[in-house]
């Protein structure tokens, strides 16, 4: 199970029944800690056949040619050039606050990287790290941009797909473009979004880095590598989360398993890590960053959307006796 799977992440502690149903469809292990990603999402855009032909995908090759409710955040696009020694590459990445940008691409974190827009040329970009889950790179511009408008992701809604065709870093980018309809993120009988990726019956074929665009011009949604469509606010917010977590999510530095009747039993606790002079094995994780831990899983996505570095709390019982302690969180590596 994904972490864009699980119900929203505020409502962890108030979900804890419905959790655990959800948690028991894990299927494939996908990082470390055995953190594991559900099978919802989209046909394959690197090349396959469309799941239909409803789809039919339309060029660009100005923002005037675009939807106009499209506009917006097709123009919040930059070029992005990755230089290795004998390889240089230009891609699309989309912008967001804080001058952080994401682009589906795998980024070496020794590549020279510019960026481009029509009215600024090569200026400096830093690598920040990737998120291998969600499958895109987080980089930090060297100029101020604004940064596209996010809006949550809808239920069954219409949407502008537009995906930017790079042919270079000195050349605006053209767009390929299609009306769409992201699928239902299935909505709980309790108001809880239980998925942020979600299914569609249509794709881009042979397209990447697209976004899905609502009637009012934000962004509700990103075509990953992964062949899935990420509601947006949740990709910006792991963005941010690498990027204060020095480039990796965090890690308690243990294994361990769901107990039952709640909470993570643990079997093991690293020689030199995050909960070293805390936890011991056989003691039950209770609580991590004020949330409430109710399986293995919880625990795993707590730490996936904590920035790794963070000093927080954690609650344990040992035995009979309830423990707290201040600990700081490891980088995943």
């Amino acid at each position: 199970m994904h972490p864009s799977e699980l119900p929203s992440f505020d409502s962890l502690v108030t979900s804890r029944r419905q959790l655990r149903s959800n948690l028991a469809r894990a299927i494939a292990t996908v990082m470390l800690f055995a953190l594991v990603i559900g099978s919802t999402g989209l046909a394959s855009t690197h090349g396959s056949p469309p799941m239909n032909g409803r789809m039919s995908t339309r060029p660009a090759v100005t923002l005037a040619l675009l939807p106009a409710s499209a506009r917006a955040a097709a123009a919040r696009t930059i070029d992005l050039t990755i230089t290795v020694p004998g390889h240089v590459t230009t891609v699309a990445a989309m912008v967001l606050p804080d001058n952080f940008a994401v682009t589906t691409t795998p980024i070496p974190h020794d590549a020279l990287l510019t960026g481009s827009i029509p009215t600024r040329l090569h200026f400096p970009v830093t690598w920040v790290g990737r998120d291998t889950t969600l499958g895109f790179s987080i980089v930090h511009l060297g100029v101020s941009l604004p940064a596209i408008s996010l809006g949550p992701l809808p239920s069954n809604t219409s949407v502008i797909a537009v995906a930017p065709v790079v042919t270079g870093e000195d050349t605006a980018p053209h767009f390929a473009w299609a009306p769409t309809t992201l699928g239902d993120p299935t909505l709980r009988a309790n108001g809880v979004v239980s998925y942020l990726a979600t299914q569609s019956n249509d794709n881009l074929d042979g397209y990447t880095d697209a976004v899905a665009v609502n009637a009012q011009g934000e962004v509700v949604a990103v075509l990953s590598t992964n062949h899935l469509w990420y509601s947006a606010q949740f990709v910006a917010r792991v963005a941010h989360i690498v990027a204060t977590g020095n480039g990796c999510h965090s890690s308690l530095d243990v294994q361990g398993s769901s107990a039952q009747g709640g909470g993570v039993v643990i079997s093991k606790v690293a020689r030199r890590g995050t909960a070293t002079g805390h936890l011991l094995a056989g003691d039950v994780v209770l609580k991590l960053a004020g949330h409430s831990i109710d399986s293995w899983n919880t625990l795993l996505t707590v730490l996936y959307l904590t920035p790794a570095g963070s000093r927080t709390s954690i609650t344990f019982l040992r035995g009979t006796v309830t423990h707290h302690a201040e600990v700081i969180l490891a980088c995943a590596l």
